[in-house]
């Protein structure tokens, strides 16, 4: 996703003399004011749903990544770590 912040004259002076002035802290605060509104304006679009077929290709090379960094057979939890007393050990 690209994502493109519209920054006034006004703003992007500032944000200028701050990177030239080495100020992170103020750079940090003024791209921060300009990403507000572009979020917020992001929020208020509609998603489109993707269609089926599509989702699940999606799903399924996220499933094949996912699947890259683990073994084919992971190992088999216990009984004892399924259990109610396994799971709630550390919570009184």
């Amino acid at each position: 996703m690209l994502i493109t912040l519209e920054l006034t004259p006004d703003l992007e002076l500032k944000l200028r003399q701050s990177i030239a002035a080495h100020d992170t802290e103020s750079v940090r605060q003024l791209l921060v004011d300009a990403l507000i509104p572009t979020v917020e304006a992001l929020l208020q679009q509609e998603v489109e749903a993707l269609p089926t077929e599509q989702f699940e290709v999606l799903t399924n090379q996220l499933v094949e990544e996912f699947a890259t960094f683990f073994d084919s057979t992971p190992p088999a939890l216990s009984d004892y770590a399924v259990s109610r007393a396994g799971i709630y050990e550390d919570h009184p």
